[in-house]
């Protein structure tokens, strides 16, 4: 069974940008002298770990949609072949006369 992936590079690669996003205040506190450097490493951790549990979940709804097959239209209950268009008469006629040109 070919099971939907989703590619791990991808996904920290896409969770270690988020997490810088997410967590600049604190390392620009850091950087400052503002902030224990502890403190700053601790909760970059907690943004990077939210942020690939995010991006994971996001990837993995994204694969699982992205490998079903695409779904084929339902016609209308009740919708039979008298209920199609039919060919006029004028173009009945002209397909009598070029196939009998054609033979």
């Amino acid at each position: 069974m070919n099971k939907p992936s989703v590619d791990p590079t991808f996904t920290f690669g896409i969770s270690l940008i988020v997490s810088l996003i997410i967590s600049w205040p604190s390392l620009h506190l850091a950087l400052k002298g503002d902030l224990d450097i502890t403190d700053a490493g601790i909760r970059y951790f907690l943004a990077l770990a939210l942020s690939w549990a995010g991006v994971h979940l996001v990837c993995a709804v994204v694969a699982m949609y992205a490998s079903q097959p695409p779904r084929q239209p339902v016609p209308p209950p009740g919708a039979s072949s008298s209920d199609q268009p039919r060919r006029r008469r004028e173009d009945e006629s002209a397909e009598d006369e070029s196939e009998s040109s054609a033979a």
